[in-house]
Parts: C-alpha cells; structure tokens; sequence
C-alpha cells in the first residue's frame, strides 16, 4: 500500500470489521502520537502509550484500554513491553519494527493462553522487503492481501522512494 494511505487504511479495517479493541504497533513516539490525531479525525477513540508519558498516564491508559473506554491503543515497542492484555483479539503493525524480533512480542500481545487473535502488518514499499526478515526468522511466509480500494500506486518503486527520500534529506 502507499504509505501516504495508512492511517486511512487502518481506520478502515478498524470500522469496517468491526473490532471491538485493538493494539496498534508504531515506530516512534511522534509516529504514534500523528496516527492517534488521525484516528480521532475518523471517529475513532483511542490512547497512546509511549515513552514520553509518565508511568501514572501509561498505566491509566492501559486501564482504560482494558475497561474498553476507547477501542484502539497505539503503543511503541518501549511502551508496550510487559502488556498483558486479556482476550485481545487484535495486533496490527502500523509500522514494522526496526528489529526483526520486535515483531514476534508484538504479535504476542494476542492470542494468549491459548486464545484466538489476529494480527495484521500494514506494509508500504519502504517495508515490503523487510517483512521477509521477520518471515526468515520466523521461518514461514506471512500471507499478504492488498484491500480493494487501496491499491498500491504501481509506478512507485522503492529505488523512486529513496531517491525522494535523499532529496527531500529524509
């Protein structure tokens, strides 16, 4: 998908499967706090757990999460270390981490004690060759769908992408 699309995306999985609550995985605390603003922009409550908030906000936060005050918890790796979520049905990679083995305890959020979950990664052409480091160290291939009306642009390709990149001084 282009990434310019992914916070539109992940409202729309979010509405239209209608998941109840939901741990989204970001990068960085600025990633986090941007897709939260968007996400309340598409009608969706949700709290944000990063590094900048002060253990009293993460841990209220949590609880809120958990009592279903809102339906979607945006986190980051730091953040989220140690979250023991009951019944969570969803975990979905806004972003892939940096470190391939992040992405095994961030999947691990659900499906706990032997309980059903579902975990999504939303992957933009900066990501699409890095899930085949999570999928090698995993040892086996992730299945990948493209949503229907969001379509990757196909005259992108990563070489256009990190030339921008340079450019731009990204």
């Amino acid at each position: 998908m282009d990434k310019e699309r992914k916070a539109e995306l992940l409202a729309y999985i979010i509405g239209s499967r209608n998941y109840p609550q939901v741990l989204v995985f970001t990068k960085t605390k600025k990633s986090a706090d941007d897709l939260a603003i968007e996400l309340k922009k598409d009608g969706l409550k949700c709290g944000v757990l990063h590094g900048d908030k002060t253990k009293a906000n993460r841990l209220k936060t949590l609880t809120q999460f958990k009592e279903g005050a809102f339906r979607v918890l945006v986190a980051t790796d730091i953040a989220s270390r140690g979250l023991d979520i009951e019944h969570l049905p969803y975990v979905i990679n806004y972003e892939l981490p940096s470190v391939p083995e992040d992405y095994i305890h961030r999947v691990g959020r659900t499906g706990r004690a032997g309980r059903e979950g579902e975990a999504i990664s939303l992957i933009d052409i900066y990501e699409k060759y890095d899930i085949r480091d999570v999928e090698k160290l995993i040892g086996q291939k992730i299945p990948q769908e493209t949503v229907e009306g969001f379509e990757p642009d196909p005259t992108i390709r990563r070489k256009d992408v990190d030339e921008v990149k340079l450019k731009s001084g990204a």
